[in-house]
């Protein structure tokens, strides 16, 4: 074939019911099984009938197929099974799921058609083919001379309809045998069976290059079929559909009827055998409705039979001892049960809401009577309804019956067959009726006897329009032929001739004598007779349309176009697909290679991407609109649709991934694409108002874009779509090529996943991070493009898009260290790490570092988290980067060297890293408490005045990090009231005050870690020093670790045993076997609440849990917590929970108003990366199995992410889901922490 391989994949999902979807393949092909994400992480093994090869087909016969993980990573996301296709056919795969078959279907391998002598291929695309039908053929000693007609007009296939013996309906597809080759084939004298028919297919393929094909008929046979009557389950019929029974009454009245007006019984009633004007189909009209409706009353197939019904009800009511089994439901109401057999008055009503319905006041006579009168006085109007419904349908049916003898009998464009007769009945007959004729009464008692019944089978019939009276012309708008037309090639069409009258041959079609096919060939638009050219001939510069109106289109007209480019089109379109050769080799075919072209096309795209940074790629591929407006830009918005989610190139690509599947060119994107170049322009001068390489790729993108507009408008999706497809999978490679070998040589999961490093790391025209020290080695700079100075130009991380993405609310110094290990840390990003480390170390104030960072001169330190992530993340490069503990000796600029200094520009005041971590340490053993500057409305319009007070600690016993007050929140769970009508304004929803769980296990780690260094002299502090009721007291690092240790289970643990004496309050204990949420909240139940952030600590700081205590908390976690994204943020056992976000409602729920909810029970994803990560740490301490089935059950989780990260529009993971992972729109599209998380687990995995 000469093609490289074509792989096709085919998504396997539990209980996906495919056995009527048709998968189409090519030989040549692979077909890959790959998992869905319900069945990653299960064992699943895929059998097929597909053959091994040289081995032939058995239907019967399955095999299974081996996995393959190229990655050879644990996710599942790249593991396949694979079927190379070398065998035409169609075959059956399914799937268990251990040993219970979950799914399956079937695919069909097109085969590779051969011709002629020499036995060439016959493409499929390239097959010409013409239908005959077979009935209309003659005798088959004829059939050659009639065929080479089809050969001279150059077909390749001829298609014969049915060639068995047909039913008396003589329909091409309407077969009396299966088995036979129709007698009416051969001639008195001589019989033709199959075998001739062979031989002439075989001739027909070897020497006139023809293959013949003829269609299977399975669901359609004849009524004097022999096997339908020895078979007539076969067929719909009164036993098996018995909702057809009064559909058979009045088939057979209206059979009657035909036969009686057939005999002149209706001529005194104004209706003769011959029907010749309105009048008389008037009287037929009437005739129905007065004489037959009446008399064989379909109604009652649907009704009541009242009296009986009545007298039921009444022996319920009289009976002793009744109990009324239904409850009054006013949704449920008395209705009418129709009977299965449809027996006449058969239908029912349910008893038992008839006596919650219709209940005596007493149980005398009268009481029962009235109760009785009541019922009955319903099923009538329940009757009633039956009966207008049915005469609703009796309307339909004359309508339809009187429709059909004025075509038949009237119309001019009928067939006029003349007088009713017994063959030429008022209307075809809908059912068979193989028995002898009796009264209409006799012949309904039948339908109750399944003996006879089984034979009373519905059929159908089929009409034709008469092509001299039918033309569709002023039905057919013009059409527009994109292109040059050069000639008209071939147009056919019916015509009328005169002709002799003819008589109807009994055993074939004949007839239509006067209508014959006028076919023209190789003509002139003008010379057509079908079709004229309208006035239009161009549109737009570059594109040449013809506009063509129908004249004289009769049915079954044929009319084919030549049609090409103009040359000048021509020539742009071969530029275009000889450079986008480059990308693929698929382009090569009518590329044209010129040398007059923009020097710039003739680099490799590759080779001028390559000098792209990360940072560079950000703006290139992401930018929402937020960032691109603070550089004066914005996403580009298509009308009539919306903006696109990035003004870089993901944007465009997410919606094209959208249309490329389907084909939808009708997309507003391909209209606003075909319309203008705005977009083509939008998308080469952004990146050329830039500088540098960016620049550059602009430049290469815009003299591309110079040929793409100077072809057809309607060619334009297509090769913007080619074009932007090549540069952004060259942009991809070269983003993953810049970072670990973890990514490089990972699953696509976690390759698409490591893109949320690129699309949250970035640099806008104003640099988010305050300066570094100039003292510091390798700091990226730029030249400020209107100062023409020299600034900083190192990467911020954005929180979440597009709500936190510029400004100063980009850069929260709790997300980014909860964020930093997963998107840069693990994708190598270490030299961005340690800026990011090192900036936020000079905003160190009051021994915290920001919250929100606001370049270090408008931060508010009102959190007791971020400083301990960030000394997590300080340990984690250390431990990660090569040579990492180097930064401990980094030169720290100092923008706060005391409290209460006013900010000092950078280089003023330089500390190694290492003494800002002790001054961390040594804050906190002291105690911090200070109050916010310029407290009030003006940097927080709701807190009240007691939460600008920030407190933060250690406990002298337990050595646990204490901090906050019941008027604000210092950890991530922070949301603070907003609403004044439901009074929760001020007041934080999660104080978390005490020692928060994830801070304790944080401080542990740091502690932990600090010892380690100490103890090897690579941290010059063993202890930390602080004043204490007026004395100088030190505490090692050995003895706070020690009592962390001692402390944590002992206070944190919620134990099985009620008796246990470490239990403050055992009255709030309503779960037991789980961690608190904190310890010494103001509100001690708060304390008890159960929460996702026991797992934090777990990951952190393993070394405080008991195994088999953590394996049970972190069991119930899975049962209560776990949802399909995220984690629930409280337990939905709490009396406040509430899975539902909304910021927008404000109403009078304390606990809902203005979204006070955001944390009792949303489901947040970030916390599912420590959930899974945990449980993979503990199973393997709890054993094989337990391992195992963690790892089904992370696979299984993570699944979920990669299915949502690949249909996102934003290519990332969303903060957090409303319950049971419904979308929730007040969040974050993609979040910087969601996608680290995942990313950690998958290395963890």
């Amino acid at each position: 074939m000469g093609h490289s391989k074509q792989i096709r994949i085919l998504l396997l999902n539990e209980m996906e019911k495919l056995e009527k979807t048709l998968f189409r393949l090519e030989q040549g092909f692979e077909l890959q099984f790959r998992l869905g994400p319900t069945l990653q992480g299960k064992a699943v093994t895929v059998f097929t009938n597909y053959p091994f090869p040289g081995e032939p087909f058995n239907r019967e016969k399955f095999r299974s197929l081996e996995w393959e993980n190229p990655t050879e990573r644990e996710d599942d996301s790249d593991k396949y099974c694979k079927l190379n296709l070398q065998q035409a056919g169609s075959f059956q795969y399914y799937f268990l799921q251990g040993n219970e078959k979950s799914g399956g279907g079937y695919i069909v391998v097109d085969p590779i058609l051969h011709v002629g002598a020499d036995n060439h291929v016959l493409p499929l695309d390239c097959v010409t083919l013409q239908t005959f039908l077979a009935k209309c053929m003659g005798p088959f000693d004829e059939w050659e001379s009639r065929l080479r007609v089809a050969k001279e007009s150059g077909y390749n296939m001829i298609h014969f309809t049915p060639l068995q013996t047909l039913g008396l309906s003589r329909s091409c597809y309407s077969l009396a045998n299966q088995l036979e080759f129709s007698p009416d084939f051969s001639r008195p004298n001589k019989k033709y069976t199959w075998n001739d028919v062979g031989q002439l297919v075989e001739k027909l393929k070897k020497e006139w290059n023809i293959l013949c094909i003829t269609d299977v008929v399975y669901n359609h046979t004849a009524a004097n079929s022999k096997w339908i009557h020895e078979h007539p389950e076969s067929a719909y019929n009164l036993v098996n559909s018995p909702h057809l029974k009064p559909a058979w009454v009045l088939d057979r009245a209206l059979w009657h009827l035909s036969c009686d007006v057939a005999e002149g019984k209706y001529k005194e009633k104004g209706v003769p055998a011959l029907i010749e004007n309105d009048h008389q189909m008037n009287c037929i009209r009437k005739i129905i409705w007065e004489d037959i409706f009446p008399k064989i009353q379909l109604w009652e197939f649907f009704q009541v039979d009242v009296h009986k019904a009545v007298e039921q009800f009444r022996g319920l009511l009289t009976q002793e001892n009744r109990k009324i089994t239904t409850k009054p439901d006013p949704k449920k109401h008395l209705k009418i049960i129709q009977d299965p057999e449809y027996r006449r008055l058969g239908c029912t009503v349910d008893m038992n809401i008839a006596l919650a319905t219709f209940i005596p006041h007493d149980n005398g006579p009268a009481a029962i009577n009235e109760c009785c009168n009541w019922f009955r006085k319903r099923i009538e109007e329940l009757n009633s309804e039956k009966h207008q419904l049915v005469n609703y349908h009796q309307e339909q049916a004359v309508n339809c019956l009187l429709g059909n003898v004025f075509y038949e009998r009237l119309a001019g464009h009928g067939p006029k067959l003349g007088p009713v007769t017994r063959k030429h009945p008022l209307v075809t007959r809908y059912f068979t009726f193989p028995f002898e004729e009796m009264t209409l009464s006799t012949e309904e008692s039948m339908i109750h006897h399944p003996n006879k019944a089984c034979f009373l089978m519905a059929h159908n019939g089929t009409a034709f329009r008469n092509p001299k009276t039918s033309f569709y012309s002023k039905e057919v708008p013009q059409m527009c032929i994109p292109g040059k037309i050069e000639e008209v090639v071939l147009e056919a069409r019916t015509i009328e001739r005169n002709a002799k009258p003819y008589r109807k041959d009994e055993n074939f079609i004949n007839g239509m004598p006067n209508i014959t096919v006028e076919i023209r060939e190789h003509i002139q638009l003008s010379e057509s007779k079908i079709v004229k050219q309208a006035g239009v001939a161009t549109k737009g510069p570059n594109e040449y349309i013809q506009e063509i109106e129908f004249e004289n289109l009769s049915p079954g007209s044929v009319i084919i176009f030549r049609v090409s480019l103009d040359p000048h089109a021509q020539v742009a379109v071969g530029i275009l697909r000889n450079h986008l050769t480059q990308f693929s080799p698929h382009f090569k075919s009518g590329s044209l290679a010129v040398d007059n072209s923009d020097p710039i096309l003739k680099i490799p795209f590759a080779f001028i991407a390559s000098k792209l940074t990360l940072a560079e790629l950000n703006q290139v591929l992401y930018r929402c609109e937020a960032e691109e407006q603070e550089d004066g830009g914005g996403c580009y918005d298509i009308p009539n649709w919306s903006s696109l989610k990035y003004a870089g190139l993901q944007g465009l690509m997410s919606v094209l991934a959208e249309i490329r599947p389907k084909n939808d060119l009708g997309h507003p994107f391909c209209d606003n694409l075909r319309s203008g170049d705005w977009m083509i322009d939008y998308v080469s001068n952004r990146l050329i108002s830039r500088s540098g390489t960016i620049a550059e790729v602009g430049k290469w993108l815009q003299a591309m874009f110079f040929y793409l507009k100077q072809i057809p408008r309607y060619l334009i999706p297509c090769y913007f779509d080619a074009i932007l497809i090549g540069a952004y999978t060259t942009l991809l490679d070269i983003a993953w090529k810049q970072m670990s070998s973890f990514v490089q040589n990972g699953s696509t999961f976690v390759k698409h996943l490591s893109l949320g490093s690129v699309q949250m790391c970035g640099v806008g025209k104003c640099p988010s991070l305050p300066r570094l020290s100039p003292s510091l080695m390798d700091v990226p700079y730029r030249l400020n493009e209107i100062t023409k100075e020299k600034e900083q130009y190192c990467v911020s991380l954005a929180a979440g898009l597009p709500h936190f993405s510029s400004g100063i609310f980009r850069c929260w110094g709790r997300d980014t260290f909860i964020a930093l290990r997963g998107l840069l840390l693990i994708t190598g990003r270490y030299l961005e790490a340690r800026n990011i480390i090192l900036a936020f170390a000079g905003t160190l104030r009051h021994g915290l570092i920001p919250n929100l960072l606001g370049e270090g001169t408008y931060a508010r330190y009102n959190c007791r988290d971020a400083v301990w992530w960030w000394l997590q993340c300080v340990q984690d490069y250390c431990k990660f980067v090569p040579n990492g503990l180097d930064i401990l000796k980094c030169p720290v600029s100092r923008m706060y060297p005391t409290d209460d200094s006013a900010p000092l520009s950078a280089g003023t005041l330089d500390q190694p890293l290492f003494e800002v971590i002790q001054e961390v340490m040594q804050r906190h053993m002291q105690g911090i408490q200070f109050r916010e500057r310029n407290a009030g409305p003006q940097i927080d319009r709701n807190m009240k005045d007691e939460g600008f007070n920030i407190t933060a600690g250690v406990d002298e016993e337990t050595g646990f990090v204490y901090g906050g007050n019941r008027l604000n929140c210092g950890t991530w769970m922070d949301k603070m009231g907003e609403s004044d009508r439901a009074r929760n304004r001020g007041i934080p929803a999660t104080p978390r005050d005490g020692s928060a769980v994830e801070i304790v296990g944080l401080s542990k780690s740091t502690v932990r870690w600090l010892l380690e260094l100490s103890k090897k002299r690579i941290f010059p502090y063993h202890e930390v020093t602080i004043r204490r009721h007026g004395k100088v007291v030190t505490i090692s690092y050995d003895e706070w670790n020690r009592k962390i240790q001692d402390n944590f289970e002992k206070l944190f643990y919620v134990s099985e045993d009620p008796s246990d004496s470490n239990e403050k309050h055992p009255n709030l204990v309503h779960k037991r076997g789980i961690y608190k949420d904190s310890y010494g909240a103001s509100s001690p139940w708060c304390d008890y609440q159960l929460r996702p952030n026991f797992t934090i600590a777990m990951v952190v700081a393993p070394e405080l849990f008991t195994a088999e205590k953590a394996w049970k908390a972190l069991e119930i976690a899975e049962k209560k917590l776990l949802g399909p994204l995220g984690m629930k943020t409280l337990d939905p056992d709490d009396m406040v929970y509430c899975g539902i976000y909304d910021n927008a409602l404000d109403n009078d729920n304390y606990n809902l108003a203005k979204g006070f909810n955001y944390h009792q029970g949303p489901e947040w994803l970030w916390p599912v990366g420590y959930f899974l990560r945990a449980k993979l740490y503990f199973s393997k301490l709890m054993g094989p199995e337990a391992n195992a089935k963690t790892v089904f059950l992370v696979k299984n989780v993570l699944s979920r992410h990669y299915v949502h990260l690949e249909r996102s529009p934003w290519k990332g993971l969303p903060e957090l889901t409303n319950e049971n992972g419904q979308y929730c729109p007040f969040s974050c599209e993609t979040q910087a922490w969601s996608i680290a998380t995942i990313l950690e687990t998958l290395y963890d995995l």
